[in-house]
């Protein structure tokens, strides 16, 4: 018998996250350059990002041309910023000193799949690059690669509360909801 999936959320019915949920609004928009491995993953967070965040969207794909529908408006926006710990990266702190932050660019896969963003797109590096202080991470039921790497719901998460953004923690609510109804958390 097929499995049966909530309309709303669209996890199994067993694991069901819609009692996890706080659509929340934020005045800095979040977009979501996700590596084509984790867009069909079960536990990548973009997913929780976009039931949580109002106006999160998310752009699937690794080279230029996939993300053809959101390079230009990324380029123009002076409030654009990209985090991503590269060496050239500010704390995020200082750059909404300097300009308002008003769209938080993130990229999303295993630290590998994310490099390979960053470095196949080099139109990203002419955006403010920053990164966000030091956060330990709460993901229990998938391991990253890096010491003191975070999950792209934490890394969003911290990110907004960094920028003055309030109720961040309806993004904390649903990853740790998807944690506590994972099989074997």
């Amino acid at each position: 018998m097929p499995r049966s999936y909530c309309p709303r959320c669209d996890y199994p019915d067993r694991t069901c996250l819609c009692h996890a949920i706080d659509r929340t609004g934020y005045s800095i928009r979040l977009t979501i350059l996700q590596h084509p491995s984790e867009a069909g993953h079960a536990k990548n967070t973009s997913r929780l990002i976009t039931l949580v965040a109002e106006e999160a969207e998310v752009f699937i794909g690794e080279h230029p041309e996939d993300f053809n529908g959101v390079r230009q408006a990324l380029l123009s926006n002076p409030g654009a910023v990209v985090l991503f710990p590269a060496s050239t990266s500010v704390p995020l702190s200082e750059a909404n000193q300097t300009s308002p932050v008003l769209r938080l660019v993130l990229i999303d896969g295993t630290w590998r799949k994310a490099k390979k963003i960053w470095m196949s797109n080099p139109w990203l590096q002419q955006l403010r690059v920053c990164h966000i202080d030091d956060v330990s991470s709460r993901y229990r039921i998938r391991r990253g690669s890096v010491p003191g790497g975070l999950a792209t719901i934490e890394a969003a998460a911290s990110a907004l509360e960094q920028l003055g953004e309030v109720k961040t923690e309806a993004l904390l609510n649903a990853f740790e909801a998807l944690q506590k109804n994972w099989p074997s958390a």
